[in-house]
């Protein structure tokens, strides 16, 4: 049962769940790299395909000035410059560093999905970057767990 909750709870709000798993529900360092790695797998692909569909409905049934799609012409306004700037500094790279450690895995897959789309490198990236932050973290809170001990 503590394998199940550590997985959904890794499908939605990456981060938090490793000091469950290492100091509430006493996961050794393997059962943690496994059950969060699954989680966040499993959360990447069930987002990233949620939040396509979500897209494409969004532009279905909204009004045109509501709808998700880029424009041909575009106004540069101090807001879209900032934005451009932030978007061709940081990029794709960015929103996967990010994803499993400040947003939450649905949210990097939504702004993955509008701004890069649906294709199977972006997923591959953010798989990932889930994976490289699962084992830094496991790392990380299985010393400070052997510190405390």
């Amino acid at each position: 049962m503590k394998e199940l909750t550590i997985i959904f709870f890794c499908t939605w709000k990456f981060a938090a769940t490793f000091p469950v798993a290492i100091y509430v529900m006493g996961m050794s360092f393997t059962e943690t790299l496994i059950y969060t790695n699954i989680g966040g797998i499993l959360g990447t692909v069930i987002s990233v395909y949620f939040s396509h569909f979500l897209i494409k409905t969004w532009n279905k049934y909204w009004p045109e000035k509501l709808r998700f799609r880029r424009k041909t012409s575009k106004i540069f306004t101090k807001r879209n410059r900032r934005f451009i700037k932030i978007k061709s500094t940081y990029g794709l790279i960015g929103i996967v560093i990010l994803s499993p450690v400040i947003l939450s895995i649905p949210i990097g897959a939504f702004l993955t999905v509008k701004y890069y789309g649906n294709r199977i490198k972006n997923i591959v990236f953010l798989i990932a970057g889930q994976v490289l932050w699962s084992f830094v973290y496991t790392v990380f809170y299985t010393q400070v767990r052997t510190i405390i001990s």
